[in-house]
């Protein structure tokens, strides 16, 4: 089965992160992964995001897949 797939295109945003890291300059500005680093590179986590994953820590009752539209119920079921 696995014999009959064909090769695909290099994932754009791989090849972009790639690029990037290629690039000997210095004053270069990744574009690849769309978060924000500080200037020793640290991506900061922000209070508002410990305290949802603190309360999600102690209420949380399963880690089942959310689907990219997101949890039905907080949407009212509109989603």
């Amino acid at each position: 089965m696995l014999s009959n797939l064909t090769a695909q295109p290099q994932d754009k945003i791989l090849a972009l992160m790639g690029a990037y890291r290629a690039d000997p300059r210095l004053d270069k500005i990744d574009l690849g992964v769309g978060v924000y680093k500080d200037a020793t590179g640290a991506t900061p986590i922000m209070r508002a995001i410990k305290s949802a994953e603190q309360l999600l820590w102690q209420v949380q009752e399963t880690k089942s897949y959310v689907g990219l539209a997101g949890d039905p119920s907080i949407l009212g079921g509109h989603v």
